[in-house]
C-alpha cells in the first residue's frame, strides 16, 4: 500500500498472528489510547511521531492519543535516598487517569526509575513486578486493552555523572551502578515473559534502541545517547517505529522527511497541538510531582486542539 509517498506494509504471513482479531491487524477506526510512563513518555516525542503519522496517512480515523507521562515516575513506588523528592508512583493517580480518560487501549512503560540506578536486587525487582501486575490488572478491569513496553536501555557511556562499581553504599541518577543497563535487561525480560503469559501485546523498545546506539557509536565512537537515559528525537522515532510494527503491524520502508528533520509546517503544527493537549491532560488528572505544567483547562485545550486540525491537514498535504 502506498500512502503519501511513504510505503507501508501490513504483516500478514505470521502464523502467530492468526488467532488475533482483525482489530489488531489494522489501524482501527476509532480508539482512545492512553500512554502512562516516566519522563521519556512525558517528553512524548514518540507519541508526537505516532500522532503525525496517523494524521497524515489515516486522517479519517479517530485515534485520540492521551499522554499522561510524568517525569521520575515508577510502578514500584521506589526512590533513591538522594532524590530531591519522593518519586511519583503511577498508583497514586491510576484510578483517576482511567476514570478521566476512559481509554480503549493503555500503554505502560516503566522500569527506568524503578531500579533506582542501583545493582539488581530481588526486593526492588519484586516491587517492580508487583507494581506492574497491579497496574495491568487495574487496567483490565476497565475493559481496556493492555499494551506493555519494555524499559528502554541505559547507556552508561553517555551519562553526565560517574558510574559506580558494585558494592558501593548508595547509588543515584548522577552516580549510577555501572551495569544498570543489565538491571534493566532483567526487568525487560520479565515484561516480555509476563506479557506472553497474559496474552498482552508487548512492544520491545530495548533491543531496537540498543541496536540504534551501537550503530551510531560504530559510525562515531564519541557518540552520546543524550544523558544515557532520555533518547533524543531520533531515538523517539525508533520507539514510534517499534509501536507501529508491534501494535499496528506497519513497517515503514523509509523515514518521512518530517521525522528526519523535525522541521516543517506539518510537524511543527502537530507539536503545538500535542503541547496543548499533553499539558492539559497531565494537570487535569493530577500527579504528585512538584513540577507542574502551565495548562489550559482540559475542555478549552480540546477545543484549541480541534481548531488546529485544519492547519495540520493542509500542512500534511504539502509535506
Amino acid at each position: 500500500m502506498k500512502l503519501n509517498n511513504n510505503n507501508i506494509f501490513l504483516s500478514k504471513g505470521d502464523d502467530s498472528m492468526s488467532h488475533r482479531t482483525d482489530d489488531l491487524l489494522k489501524v482501527p477506526d476509532k480508539k482512545r489510547i492512553l500512554f502512562l510512563g516516566d519522563s521519556i513518555t512525558e517528553n512524548g516525542a514518540y507519541i508526537r511521531y505516532l500522532d503525525a503519522f496517523f494524521l497524515q496517512h489515516f486522517p479519517k480515523r479517530h485515534l485520540e492519543l492521551i499522554n499522561l507521562g510524568v517525569g521520575g515516575e515508577t510502578a514500584a513506588g521506589t526512590h533513591e535516598n538522594s532524590h530531591p523528592f519522593p518519586r511519583p508512583c503511577v498508583h497514586e493517580r491510576l484510578e483517576r487517569a482511567l476514570a478521566e480518560s476512559k481509554p480503549d487501549w493503555v500503554f505502560l512503560c516503566y522500569g527506568m526509575n524503578d531500579g533506582i540506578y542501583h545493582p539488581f536486587s530481588e526486593e526492588r525487582f519484586t516491587l517492580f513486578r508487583n507494581g506492574m501486575i497491579k497496574a495491568t490488572e487495574q487496567v483490565q478491569r476497565t475493559g481496556a486493552r493492555v499494551i506493555l513496553m519494555t524499559p528502554p536501555p541505559y547507556d552508561v557511556l553517555s551519562i553526565n555523572g560517574e558510574a559506580q562499581p558494585d558494592g558501593m553504599p548508595d547509588y543515584a541518577f548522577e552516580t549510577p551502578y555501572e551495569d544498570y543497563n543489565g538491571v534493566l535487561g532483567r526487568f525487560a525480560d520479565w515484561v516480555k515473559r509476563y506479557g506472553a503469559e497474559q496474552g498482552y501485546t508487548v512492544v520491545d523498545l530495548r533491543e531496537p534502541l540498543m541496536s540504534f546506539i551501537a550503530m551510531r557509536r560504530e559510525a562515531d565512537p564519541a557518540y552520546k545517547y543524550n544523558d544515557g537515559v532520555h533518547p533524543e528525537d531520533d531515538g523517539h522515532w525508533i520507539m514510534a517505529k517499534a509501536i507501529l510494527r508491534d501494535v499496528f503491524h506497519i513497517v515503514l520502508e523509509r523515514t518521512p522527511e518530517w521525522a528526519r528533520s523535525m522541521d516543517g509546517a506539518f510537524i511543527r503544527a502537530v507539536s503545538r497541538r500535542r503541547d496543548v493537549l499533553d499539558a492539559a491532560w497531565r494537570e487535569h488528572v493530577g500527579h504528585s510531582s512538584p513540577y507542574k505544567f502551565e495548562a489550559l483547562p482540559l475542555e478549552e485545550a480540546k477545543d484549541a486542539a480541534e481548531s488546529m486540525l485544519a492547519e495540520i491537514a493542509e500542512a500534511a498535504q504539502r509535506s
